[in-house]
Order: C-alpha cells, then structure tokens, then sequence
C-alpha cells in the first residue's frame, strides 16, 4: 500500500548527503520534531524532502509537504495546513480544533518548509497538534530555531569541500559532494562537461570559496555552458554579480544568490541588522569580547551586543563555534560576510575601529608568548590571523604608526612560527612610510632584523639591527637595546666573531640583570653558553646554561625548550650523555607542544650525535633526513660549529651504509611528518614501519600495494592466499591507521610511498 503523500517528483538527481541522512532518520525514532536550520541555499529544503520520502513507509497515514515560503498572512496558516493534509473546515469551530481532532490518531509526518518569516505562529501551531496528535512528527525547515518543547535543532552543513591539493587525482576530488554537485548540475547544460586534471584545481577553488553551499555551487555550475571554470572562478570576486541565473520555477529567493541572502536581511529588526553589517568586519572568526569592542556604537550599547549576537547565530547568520574550554568563537560564511560589508555605512570609520582593536590585543599576546600560558595565546594568535592581515593592510595605507605598533607586536608569533617571509613583507611595508615618533620604528627594525637573520638575509639584518640600536641608545628604550643587542651578537656569532657575540650577550645580560628582566637574563646566558661552548670551554658554558635553565619555570615551553637544547648539547660534548638524551626528549616534547619546527630540528640532529655515538648509521641517518625536512619548510639554517658538528656526524653515517641502506633511511626521514619523527627519537617507535605517516603492518603494506596496482579486494586475497574478509579487515585497519576514507584514497597514497605490487 502506498503511503498518501503530496512529494514533488525531483527533477535533478540528489548528491552526497548520505551520512546526514542517515543521522537524520535515527533522531526522527527519538524525537517528533526536528528543525533543519541554516542560512539562505544551504539545502534545506531539499534535504528535508529526501528525508520525509526515505521515511514513508513509516507513516501509513500520510506525509505531506506544507510549502509555506509563498504564505504571507500568518492568519492563513491553519487554513493551509488543513487544505493539504485534507482536513474539512467547520465555522462553528477554530481551525486548529478540526486538524487535531481530524489528526488525532494518524501516524504521518507535516514537513513545514519555510518557517523563519512565520516562526511564531509556526511555533504555535506545532506545539498543539504535537501535544494533541501523538504519532504526529513535524519536519521542518527554517532559518532560525522555533522554540518548540522537544525540538532537536539540526543545523544544515554545507556540502563536503575538496582538499586543493588533491586536484591531481580527479578520482579523489570526486569524493568531494561539492564537486559531485558541480559535475552533475553543469552536465544539465553542457553534457560532454568532464571533470578534466588541466580543469581540476580552478573547480576545487570554486567550490571551496563557495564554501559547499548548495545553491551557490549550483548557480556556478549554471554558468559553465557560456564561461570557463577560470572565468568562474575569476568571477567569484563579486559573487553576488556573477551567480545570478537560477530556475524561472524556482523561488524568487533561490533564483540569484543575493535573493536568498536578501531573504534572511530583511526578516531582522534594525539593531539586528546594524550588528550584523558591523560584525562583517571581521575576517576568519571573532569572540565576543571583540564584537563588544569593534561593534557597539549607537543604536548599539555593548550589552546589547551579547543577545542581539546570540538572535543572529539562531537566523542562521552567524556560526557559533566552541573555541577554548570557556570561550565561543563565531564566524561568518564568507559570502554572508561579503553582503554584510554591502550593508556597512561609512566603512573607513568601523575599519579603524577594528585595527586599533587588534593593535592593542595584539600587544597583549606579544607580551604573553613568553608566559607559561604561551600555547594557548600562540593558539589565539593563529585563529585571529586573518583580523591581523586586515588590520595591518588598512593601517599600513591609512594609519603608519599603528602599522609599526601591530607589525611590531606581531613579530615575536612569526618568529615562533617561522612565518619569516610573511613577517619581512609587512615589516618593510610599515617601515616604508613616514611616522610621527622614531621610536616607533626601533622594535619593527629589530623584529626584521631577527626575520632576516632567520632567512640567511645577514646583510639586512646587521643593518636593521645596528640602526634599531642606535635609536634605542639615543631614546633610553630598553626593550629595543636589548632585543637589538641580541641580534647582533647572533650575527658575530654567525660570522664566526665569537668575542663580538660574547661582548653583545654580556651587555644583554648586564642591562637585564638591572632591570630584573628574568626572560632575558636567561636568554643571555643560554646565548653566553653556546659561545663558551664553541670555544671549547664546556664547563663553563654549562654553569651558564644551568644557570639559564633555573630560571625557565615561569617562562613558556618554547624558551624552556631552548634552553634545554643548550644544556643536552653540552652535556653531549662533556660525555653525558644520558643526560643529554633526557634533555633532548624534553625540549622534543615541549617544542612539539607549541609546534616549533625549528628546535625541533636542533633535537632531532642531537639525538642523532648521540645515536651516531652508538654506531646506529641507519637510525642516525633517518633522524638527520627528518630534521632537514624540517628545516627545509622554514628557510632556517644552522649556526656554523653546529652545522660543521652535524655535516661530519652525517657523512660518518652514511659512510658506514650501503647505497641500498642509505636511499632507504633517507626516504623514511624524509617522509616522516613532525610527530613521527619525535616518536621515532625519542624511541616510542624504533621498531616499526610508519613510512611516513603511520604504522602499518607488513600484511597491510602489501594490501596496499595491491590496492595501488588495481586490484579488487577478491583479487588481493587470491593472490595474497588469504580469505577476502581478512582483506576487508586489513583495508578497514589501513583506512583507520591512515585516516583515510575510500580505497581510492589508499590507491594514491600507496602509489606515492609504497609502490604497486
């Protein structure tokens, strides 16, 4: 018997969505009703029609498809509900008697699609028929919550985005539902369209600016008969020009991007939409405390910024997202941000607003990176990235002075992050205007000058340094002398002059112990250390180094690593070496805690003097080819006693190896990834086969590499000699070990590192 239904036949195929369907059919056995929420084209609409079809044979009395996009007059909704579920009106009774009294017993299913103009009465509505109907369930779609007792809030995910990097591997692209989406919408207009490699990274970039919204890669895929996939993508500057050509049956809303933005807009009060044109400022994400700050401003006092922001995350305007165990952070789609800034009065005002925010927090952070609450700034610092390149694009073209201040402040992250290339450009950019103040410019100097030093650019950094010192001696700045000392003495050192670098340290270390700075007193003589050490005086330098390493507890994990390095070194040299390798494991585990490529290379190549020290060659070779992968993605290279130390270490090695031997330790280091290669120094994983990414048996590799050649599961197990279900078993294993998703996936990444068998 077929269920009654009013469901619109689909006239284009549906794409992906298989694991939100399933989701959605569990919780519909838990709950009776479910809003499916998200902004303008997200799909809602038509998720909710496949999910009320997938379900009704569960509902014998009816499923029936309540459009009410179209209803302008909330005092007609009762009347719509009745007509099309076939419920006879009686004027001598409310509307709502009659369908509940009509649906008391039936077990069906009202999908209601389109409530966010209408959400009260909508509301109202739903509530008394699911308390008097009680095998009534209720889907329904919405751009914002109805409130309902019972209501399971599902918010609508854009579709699967692909990774760029994938677009030499069109099979994997396909994986993509936004790609799918494409590739089946542009074959309605152009069906010869294929999904060719030359073509593959310009439509991974459309469909990941677009952000898997559904109508939106739908509208570009419209477009794909009269322009390019480069042209599209050129286009989506001003997306809001370019996708534009939806569907004459289509709604008025769903027929051009902006409409269906339009659409959510309109529906919000005045202060609604005042904060949400504001809060179109912020690139990457913000907190709450920054949209007090930025956003407040008459008709908007900052403790109407809280709820009026809490209103624009249930319009589905606004994401909110856990960031930090006691702390929200909210985003905007890139395209909701693009319409946002439309709607923004007077710009240039509400931009300066936003940079001397970040100025001022910026400052903030700088100071506590050297803090033992280092990693969570360092982690604040990375998701606020994209608020700090637009501030410091606006204030290098309007504001100079806070272009040095922001680019000053930013430099102790790009240092720690090896963002040396980003950090030289914006630090020459800020330098290359006028400013009112010169000591404004003695802390962007000496961070360029540390940057440059970082890249190998020695010329620029003695010159930045030399200049930042002399404004720092002639203006009494203490901060600027001491960093600037230190960058020269790194230079001397470099160059091989070590009484120069040891006069600098020592005056670093004088100036500090005057001012009782203990993060630079330990900086001084961790550096004073490395000099003695150079020198051949070890017991000397490791008095300084100890000295050093006592005062680390109240600084944070990166300087203690540091210094932890200095101290194993010199241990090593002295001939301790269980204390070395103890030491090294702890700068290891404190570099990888916040992510410091750098040391994390020096560590490396210690543990391989003392491994080379026990004749291990191959051991010593992996973990000298895993620290030049490293170092090779930073552009840093080594000071010259400790490169010369490393280079003889290394060609001992190899020495010792065959040609065979030597090609494979150097391609497992190399192709270890950070955390790999820690384990594998620190001895976790001395005995296993990681290849690169993670362990795998010696059965997997060869499922792998038979998966790479072509062959089906069946096919492996035959020539394995084993069943298929303990091929299934081990592909299962490699998916999860790997984390990969698809055999197609596997095929490549076998391909790449093991091979084809």
């Amino acid at each position: 018997m077929t269920t009654p239904n009013n469901l619109p036949a689909e006239l284009t195929s549906f794409v992906g969505r298989e694991p939100q369907l399933a989701e959605l059919r569990r919780l519909m056995h838990r709950s009776r009703l479910i809003t499916l929420t998200g902004p303008g084209g997200a799909g809602k609409s038509r998720l909710a029609l496949r999910l009320s079809s997938d379900v009704l044979d569960r509902y014998p009395d009816g499923v029936w498809l309540v459009d009410l996009s179209a209803l302008a007059d909330q005092r007609l909704l009762e009347h719509t509900v009745a007509s099309v579920c076939g419920v006879k009106e009686d004027s001598r009774r409310p509307v709502i008697e009659a369908i509940a009294e009509g649906l008391a017993n039936s077990r069906c299913v009202f999908l209601l699609d389109g409530c966010e103009h209408l959400v009260d009465s909508v509301a109202e509505l739903t509530s008394r028929l699911l308390r008097s109907c009680p095998k009534l369930a209720v889907i329904a779609t919405s751009r914002e919550p109805l409130g309902v007792e019972g209501e399971v809030i599902w918010r609508t995910p854009s579709l699967t985005t692909p990774k760029v990097e994938d677009a030499a591997h069109p099979e994997l692209l396909m994986e993509s539902e936004a790609i799918r989406l494409f590739v089946d919408r542009a074959r309605l207009s152009r069906p010869e369209f294929e999904l060719e490699p030359g073509r593959a990274t310009a439509l991974a970039q459309i469909c990941t600016r677009l952000e898997g919204i559904p109508l939106a890669i739908e509208l570009a895929a419209g477009l794909s008969s009269v322009m390019s996939l480069e042209e599209i993508l050129d286009g989506l500057q001003h997306r809001f020009q370019l996708l534009t050509g939806g569907g004459r049956r289509s709604l008025p809303r769903h027929q051009t991007l902006r409409q269906a933005v339009d659409w959510s807009y309109g529906l919000l009060s005045s202060t609604e939409q005042a904060l949400f044109a504001r809060l179109g400022l912020f690139a990457g994400g913000f907190d709450l405390a920054a949209a007090e700050a930025v956003a407040s401003g008459a008709p908007i006092e900052v403790a109407d910024v809280r709820p009026l922001l809490s209103r624009l995350v249930h319009k589905s305007l606004v994401v909110a997202e856990p960031s930090h165990p006691l702390t929200a952070r909210y985003r905007m789609l890139d395209t909701i941000r693009e319409y946002a800034l439309e709607k923004l009065e007077h710009i240039g005002e509400w931009r300066r607003r936003h940079a001397d925010y970040f100025s001022v927090w910026t400052a903030k952070a700088a100071n506590m990176l050297t803090s033992v609450d280092q990693g969570p700034w360092l982690q604040r610092l990375e998701e606020e990235q994209a608020n700090i390149r637009l501030a410091l694009e606006w204030s290098v073209s309007v504001e100079s002075d806070d272009a040095l201040r922001l680019a000053g402040s930013m430099g102790v992250f790009w240092s720690m992050r090896r963002n040396l290339a980003e950090g030289i450009e914006w630090l020459t950019r800020a330098l290359g205007v006028e400013t009112t103040a010169a000591e404004l410019r003695a802390i962007p100097l000496v961070v360029r000058a540390r940057l440059s030093h970082g890249r190998g650019d020695y010329a620029t950094a003695e010159r930045d340094a030399q200049e930042a010192v002399r404004i720092a001696r002639a203006l009494d700045l203490y901060t600027e002398l001491t960093r600037g000392l230190t960058v020269l003495g790194m230079l001397a050192s470099h160059r091989e002059d070590l009484d120069s670098a040891h006069r600098y340290f020592a005056e670093v270390e004088s100036v500090a112990r005057r001012r009782g700075d203990n993060e630079r007193i330990a900086s001084s003589l961790n550096n004073l250390a490395m000099i003695e050490s150079t020198l051949g005086r070890n017991d000397a330098a490791l008095v300084h180094a100890e000295q050093a390493l006592a005062m680390t507890d109240v600084l944070g994990d990166y300087q203690k690593a540091i210094v932890r390095d200095t101290v194993a070194r010199i241990n090593h040299r002295l001939g301790n070496r269980d204390t070395a390798r103890r030491l090294y494991a702890e700068a290891l585990s404190m570099s990888a805690e916040v992510k410091d490529p750098m040391n994390i290379a020096d560590a490396l190549e210690g543990m391989a003097l003392l491994v080379n020290s026990a004749n291990d060659s191959e051991r010593t070779v992996v973990l000298m080819s895993a620290a030049e992968a490293l170092r090779s993605k930073t552009g840093a290279e080594r000071t010259p006693d400790w490169s010369n130390e490393v280079n003889e270490c290394t060609s001992r090695a190899k020495a010792r190896l065959s040609a065979a031997a030597l090609e494979a330790a150097q391609r497992k280091g190399k192709g270890m990834s950070m955390e790999d290669a820690i384990r594998f120094a620190t001895g976790e994983t001395s005995d296993d086969r990681r290849d690169g990414r993670t362990r795998l048996t010696d059965r997997e590799i060869e499922v792998a590499r038979l998966i790479a050649g072509g062959l089906t599961n069946g096919e492996a197990a035959a020539k394995l000699r084993i069943s298929e279900r303990t091929v299934d078993a081990h592909v299962e294993h490699i998916r999860n070990k790997l984390g990969l998703r698809t055999r197609a996936q596997i095929a490549v990444w076998a391909h790449e590192r093991l091979g084809t068998g």
